[in-house]
């Protein structure tokens, strides 16, 4: 009777803690939400029931910004990072694992070493070289310094020492090309690696913010995070319309993290099938 009743307080305990770190995530969700709802002055006094000026606020935020303009640079830009972002590591990850070179592990070691160096150390040469080649105010500029990710060479690599090497030689024993090999037997046994690999590329593109902001000049090409920025540099904020893009910001990250979540644990996991 006391072990049961041991393990039963223990797990009550544990329920307890489970539902308090539950209700912290969700918070901010639903303060979001509610928010979007409100008049500034309710969002600021932090009240927390709905209001009824969401269509107020969406007013205010269509006929003062081009959001849906925002929208589609922002995922223009993220897609294109993705599939071009997963090629290059993709490649270069599987370079460094599955084929052996005296400077191999040399030539890695010093990409790690890149990760200790912060953003903004390199931001004006960065800037300066795409000054150089006359790619300011373009969504390019944006796409091509983010496309190298060495953290994603490092993740994909750690999941491609788990890829037998025997089913590329029987790939080569077949007539099979390095290419063919990667498109159609390294792919297809990783899809889980590489769906993780695209939401974590996806995330950071959608949410960058220092580079776009020091690129783009005109309202054309902005993403929604420099027009978050915009907003509240406005002489008297509209927290309520604030609220109603930051919505707009975070409900493709949260559709596309739901709907991809089994593929995203699996590939942290290293998955192969």
């Amino acid at each position: 009777m006391m072990v049961e009743r041991k393990i039963s307080v223990s797990r009550v305990f544990l329920w307890i803690l489970l539902v308090i770190g539950a209700a912290a995530s969700i918070f901010p969700f639903f303060w979001m939400l509610i928010g979007s709802t409100q008049n500034p002055n309710d969002v600021v006094a932090g009240v927390l029931k709905p209001g009824n000026q969401f269509s107020q606020n969406w007013k205010y935020v269509s006929g003062t910004y081009n959001v849906l303009r925002f929208f589609l640079n922002s995922l223009k830009i993220a897609a294109f990072t993705v599939i071009f972002g997963i090629l290059v590591n993709g490649f270069a990850a599987f370079g460094f694992e599955k084929y052996r070179s005296k400077a191999r592990e040399r030539v890695f070691a010093v990409m790690l070493l890149a990760l200790i160096l912060p953003q903004i150390a390199i931001v004006i040469p960065l800037f300066r070289l795409i000054a150089t080649f006359r790619l300011l105010n373009t969504h390019l500029a944006i796409i091509l310094p983010s496309v190298m990710s060495v953290f994603i060479i490092f993740f994909l690599r750690q999941n491609f020492k788990m890829f037998p090497t025997e089913i590329m030689e029987a790939g080569r024993v077949d007539g099979a090309h390095e290419f063919r090999i990667f498109f159609t037997l390294v792919v297809p046994s990783m899809k889980a690696t590489f769906t993780s690999a695209s939401i974590y590329i996806f995330l950071a593109q959608w949410n960058s913010y220092l580079w776009p902001l020091m690129i783009i000049l005109n309202n054309v090409q902005k993403t929604l995070p420099i027009a978050l920025f915009s907003m509240m540099r406005d002489y008297t904020i509209q927290y309520g319309a604030v609220m109603v893009v930051v919505c707009i910001s975070t409900f493709p990250i949260l559709i596309m993290f739901l709907a991809m979540q089994r593929q995203f644990v699996q590939g942290l996991l290293g998955s192969v099938k």
